[in-house]
């Protein structure tokens, strides 16, 4: 099989994960904005309110976005159900390793955008602007991390 074959066959594998982290990252951002802020019409933005919830949101969805595929494509490589990229499974320290490095990214974006709106003249946001901005932040930020670790664990492997 050509190295263009098994791309073809590993990138929709990557996107297919890709897409189901952001969904899932998603619905789990909508569920924490329900349960930490309620369903007010508006939404303090300032102090420790909704900006500030960007930083343990972008913490969750990078842990999670980086170790759920994560493991579950390790699986599949050591079940033979997807190949390996350099001659060996990812080890658990490897992903353990990217899940903090996720992390940290996660909370250095997460510590900009809350500053971005502390330093903003917004005070208050309606709850569906909010709940909005948080679902797409978190189904970014989950697609963005399981994009990037899956292609480095599979990219370039053939699919068996």
């Amino acid at each position: 099989m050509t190295v263009e074959e098994q791309m073809g066959r590993i990138t929709p594998y990557i996107a297919r994960e890709t897409i189901v982290s952001a969904v899932i990252n998603g619905a789990i951002g909508a569920l924490f904005f329900f349960i930490i802020f309620g369903s007010a019409d508006h939404i303090a933005v300032g102090e420790w309110h909704y900006a500030v919830d960007f930083l343990p949101q972008s913490a969750a969805v990078a842990l999670m976005a980086c170790l759920v595929p994560g493991l579950i494509a390790r699986r599949a490589q050591l079940t033979g159900r997807l190949g390996i990229r350099s001659g060996s499974p990812a080890t658990i320290q490897w992903l353990l390793r990217a899940a903090f490095l996720s992390i940290l990214s996660a909370l250095m974006l997460g510590a900009a955008i809350a500053f971005l709106w502390l330093v903003s003249d917004v005070a208050t946001l309606h709850w569906r602007h909010a709940l909005g901005i948080k679902i797409i932040y978190g189904a970014a930020l989950g697609a963005w991390v399981t994009w990037r670790v899956l292609r480095r664990m599979v990219g370039g492997a053939p699919l068996i």
